[in-house]
C-alpha cells in the first residue's frame, strides 16, 4: 500500500525527538550485531517421488494428469507423468491429493505482519498512520520478526515464493536481517528493497545500500533469494529520480516494483504509466501495484511493454482503491499476477481467497456467471506470478527440469469433498488448512501440516513481544490524538 502523505510534526508536539531516541537506541542496540552469514541448515533436497496425486501441471504441454506422479531429484523436477518408476526415490504418497505448483505472491509489506489487523476505522487508526507511527519504534530484530510471521503464514498456506516488498527499512541493517530471515525459513523470494520514512520526498533509494546488500547476499550460487528495488515512482516522485533509479536496476539486473494508479485524479493528470511511458521505463522487468484506475491509453502501453500488474483485491476494496479491473487487463492483454500486500488491512494471506475474490469480482463486474474461468485465475496466481517476476523458467509450473515448487493439497477433508473438478475445487473451495506438504527447491518446508523450518511457539512469543512494545511506545506519543484506544485491550 502506497501512503499519500507522511507522518510530520504537526502530528505529535514536541515527541518526535523523544520518538527518534527510542527508536533509534532500539536499532543501534542490533547495529552491534551483525546477522549471521550461516543460517542453520535447511532440509536436504534429496531424491523422492510424489505417487497417485491428481496432478495440476499449470503446462500448457501437460495440462492435468489424474493418478499422477513427480520425480523430483536434487531440488529439480525430473519427471512428471503417471506410473513413473524411480526405484532409488523416497515414496511421498499421495492418494487423495491434488498437487499443483506453490503459489507465486508479487507484493507483500512482509514486516507488517505482526501488526497483523491493526488498521482501524478512522484516519487516525487507518493503516498508513498506524503502519508509520508503529513502524518507527521497529528494530531490526522487529522487522526480522514480522517477515518471519508473513513467510510462516505464506509457507502454511501454500505460497512457495514471495515478493518482500519492504519499505520499513530505516537503516542497512533493517533489509540485512530481513534477509537473513529469508535464508533460514528457505522458501523462495524477491527481496524488493525499498524506502522508509527516513528517505526524502523527491529522493532516490538509497541505492549505494541497495549495491551493499547486492555485494553481501546476493552471489551467482543464490537461486532462492533474487534482487530488486520498490521505488515510490512517479506519483510520488520526479521522473528524473525515477530515471535514476531504473537506470540503476537496470545496471545491477535488477527488477523494479511501484505502487501505481490508487487515484483517477492522478490518471487524469497522466502522472502515471504514460510518464513512465514516455520515459522508456515501462517493461517486463517492472511490476506495477494496484492500477485500480487507469485509462484506455494506459493499457495500450502496458501491454505493447509486457509490463505486469499485481493486484491484491482485499487490501484494495478494502482502503477504498476501487473494485481491481482484472477483465480490463486481460481484455487489454495485460499480464496480471495475485499479491497478498499487508495483513494489517487484509487479515491473512490466502491465495485461495484472493483466487475466489478475482473471479467472484470479475464476474459481478461483467454481471456474468461466466466472465472469467477458475483456470484463468489459477494462472495468475502460478505461471503468470512467475512471470511477473521474471521467474517462469525456474517455477509456476511442473514442467521437467525447473526446480520443485509444489504443493499437496488434501481433496479428503469437508470442505472439499466429494472429488469433482479439481481446477475450481482448488479457486472455490479449498482453504490454507487444506494444505497438507509444501515442498520448495526440493525441500519439505510443510509435511503432514507441520512447518519444518519455523519454531511457532517462539515465533508467537516473539510476535507479541514486538507489537505489545511498538504500540505501548505508539500510544504514548499518540496520548490526546485520540488514538489510544487502538492500543488497549
Amino acid at each position: 500500500m502506497e501512503e499519500p502523505g507522511k507522518l510530520t510534526r504537526r502530528y505529535f508536539p514536541g515527541g518526535l525527538a523523544a520518538l527518534g531516541t527510542m527508536a533509534w537506541a532500539g536499532c543501534a542496540a542490533q547495529a552491534t550485531k551483525e546477522p549471521s552469514m550461516a543460517a542453520e541448515p535447511l532440509p536436504q533436497r534429496g531424491e523422492f517421488i510424489i505417487k497417485n496425486a491428481y496432478v495440476l501441471t499449470m503446462d500448457q504441454q501437460l495440462g492435468e494428469i489424474p493418478n499422477g506422479d513427480i520425480h523430483v531429484r536434487d531440488g529439480a523436477i525430473v519427471a512428471v507423468g503417471a506410473n513413473l518408476s524411480a526405484p532409488r526415490a523416497e515414496v511421498v504418497g499421495a492418494d487423495g491429493m491434488i498437487a499443483l505448483p506453490g503459489f507465486i505472491e508479487t507484493h507483500w509489506h512482509m514486516w507488517g505482519a505482526v501488526a497483523r489487523n491493526m488498521a482501524g476505522p478512522t484516519d487516525k487508526t487507518g493503516y498508513y498512520y498506524i503502519s508509520r507511527l508503529l513502524g518507527q519504534f521497529f528494530t531490526p530484530e522487529d522487522n526480522a520478526r514480522g517477515v518471519r510471521v508473513a513467510l510462516a503464514e505464506a509457507v502454511s498456506s501454500g505460497i512457495t515464493t514471495v515478493t518482500n516488498w519492504s519499505h520499513n527499512l530505516l537503516a542497512g541493517e533493517f533489509a540485512d536481517e530481513e534477509i537473513n530471515v529469508h535464508r533460514e525459513v528457505g522458501s523462495r523470494a524477491r527481496f524488493a528493497y525499498g524506502y522508509s520514512r527516513k528517505t526524502p520526498p523527491n529522493a532516490t533509494l538509497p541505492l549505494a545500500d541497495v549495491a551493499r546488500v547486492q555485494k553481501r547476499w546476493f552471489n551467482a550460487s543464490e537461486k532462492l533469494l533474487t534482487l530488486g528495488i520498490a521505488a515510490r515512482g512517479p506519483e510520488s516522485n520526479s521522473i528524473e529520480i525515477c530515471r535514476e533509479e531504473w537506470a540503476f536496476a537496470r545496471e545491477h539486473g535488477l527488477h523494479i516494483t511501484s505502487h501505481m494508479g490508487t487515484s483517477m485524479e492522478r490518471v487524469k493528470k497522466r502522472q502515471g504509466i504514460q510518464t513512465l511511458a514516455k520515459a522508456r521505463l515501462l517493461g517486463p522487468d517492472l511490476v506495477l501495484v494496484h492500477v485500480t484506475h487507469h485509462s484506455d491509453e494506459d493499457l495500450k502501453l502496458l501491454a505493447e511493454t509486457n509490463t505486469p500488474v499485481s493486484l491484491s483485491p482485499y487490501t484494495e476494496m478494502r482502503t477504498g482503491f476501487g473494485i481491481p479491473p482484472v477483465g480490463s487487463f486481460l481484455r487489454a492483454n495485460v499480464p496480471v499476477s495475485l499479491s497478498v500486500d499487508t495483513t494489517i488491512l487484509c487479515g491473512n494471506a490466502d491465495m485461495f481467497a484472493i483466487m475466489k475474490a478475482i473471479e467472484n469480482v470479475e464476474n459481478g463486474l461483467q454481471k456474468s456467471e461466466f466472465a472469467i474461468t477458475t483456470q484463468r485465475v489459477l494462472e495468475m496466481a502460478t505461471i503468470d506470478g512467475a512471470r511477473a517476476l521474471g521467474l517462469a523458467d525456474q517455477v509456476g509450473s511442473l514442467t521437467p527440469g525447473k526446480r520443485a515448487d509444489i504443493i499437496l493439497v488434501r481433496s479428503t477433508d469437508v470442505n472439499m469433498m466429494p472429488f469433482t473438478v479439481p481446477v475450481r475445487m482448488i479457486v472455490q473451495a479449498a482453504q490454507p488448512s487444506n494444505v497438507d506438504t509444501v515442498i520448495v527447491d526440493g525441500r519439505f518446508l510443510k509435511r503432514a501440516g507441520k512447518l519444518t523450518t519455523i519454531d511457532l511457539a517462539k515465533l508467537a512469543r516473539d510476535s507479541a513481544d514486538t507489537i505489545e512494545r511498538a504500540r505501548k511506545e505508539a500510544a504514548k506519543e499518540g496520548a490526546g490524538k485520540g488514538i489510544e484506544g487502538l492500543f488497549t485491550r
